[in-house]
């Protein structure tokens, strides 16, 4: 396929599908509104969905996700979600989207779980916010220098670097689940709560040690997992080898075309400080 053959290329659009962040929100917004009907009418048909102590249905370690205590608490989930998710979902794809929310929201489940382990049980947890964690830390944590304005109290406007943002996550997320969340759900005697929380800071935590793990093992800076195959030759990923001087122009141009196909799926964006380099060099080779 030659370079003025792709869509990217021609001004069309790659794709027409929806993107998944935006069926994600959609989501949460139906089943809030799902959940006025069930207020207004007296009804009980979302009972299922959040996830209880002592009641681990298989299924609400995921739904849970699904369902918000009020219109504050969806608005500032889907805003955090569509200020990183939708940067993550365009850099690199709606699979590695989807992967980090779903390991985000399961992570979450699970330190929240493991917070209440020899606790009276009863808690009950929903909310997104674990995905959120997730998304932010996984989509973040390459942007650390970078500046960007954080409205404090949704009304101040604070210039900061992503670095801050990131480490201010941890350090109000460590400290709700110390002093306030893991003592409430304990009946200790050496150790109370600071204050009192609705919050499940624990859940929080599982979705930034979710988005680390997955950044640091499949983040974007990782080698990409594709091959190509060269002379009958299966090398994995020859553009990040140093250019060859016997490298033909039809090996180039498959280079290159690979290079090309991911950028189509992924954005530019997807591609790694060495895969740049190495288009650059191909463009230049086949000029």
């Amino acid at each position: 396929m030659g370079l003025a053959d792709r869509t990217y290329m021609r001004g069309e659009p790659s794709s027409s599908k929806i993107p998944v962040l935006h069926i994600v929100i959609g989501v949460l917004v139906a089943v809030f509104v799902l959940g006025l009907i069930e207020d207004s009418a007296h009804a009980r048909f979302l009972d299922w969905m959040p996830l209880t102590e002592g009641d681990f249905a298989p299924w609400t370690w995921l739904t849970y996700a699904l369902v918000h205590a009020h219109a504050l608490h969806l608005i500032f989930n889907c805003w955090s979600l569509w200020w990183v998710g939708s940067q993550v979902e365009g850099e690199q794809g709606a699979a590695v989207l989807l992967r980090v929310l779903t390991v985000g929201v399961l992570a979450g489940a699970f330190i929240w779980w493991l917070s209440g382990v020899g606790g009276p049980g009863g808690s009950q947890i929903i909310g997104i916010s674990a995905a959120v964690m997730a998304v932010m830390v996984y989509g973040l944590s390459d942007r650390e220098d970078e500046m960007v304005t954080v409205l404090l109290f949704f009304i101040i406007p604070v210039p900061m670097r992503i670095r801050w943002v990131l480490r201010a996550l941890w350090i109000i997320t460590l400290c709700g689940w110390i002093f306030a969340e893991l003592p409430s759900r304990h009946t200790w005697s050496f150790w109370h709560s600071a204050w009192d929380t609705d919050v499940a800071h624990s859940a929080h935590l599982g979705g930034l040690i979710a988005g680390a793990l997955l950044f640091r093992f499949t983040g974007s800076n990782s080698p990409p997992p594709f091959s190509v195959q060269t002379n009958n030759v299966v090398e994995a990923a020859p553009y990040l080898k140093a250019t060859q001087p016997t490298l033909t122009s039809a090996d180039a141009r498959m280079e290159m075309d690979h290079l090309l196909d991911k950028i189509s799926t992924g954005g530019f964006g997807s591609l790694t400080s060495a895969e740049r380099q190495r288009l650059e060099e191909l463009s230049n080779r086949l000029r």
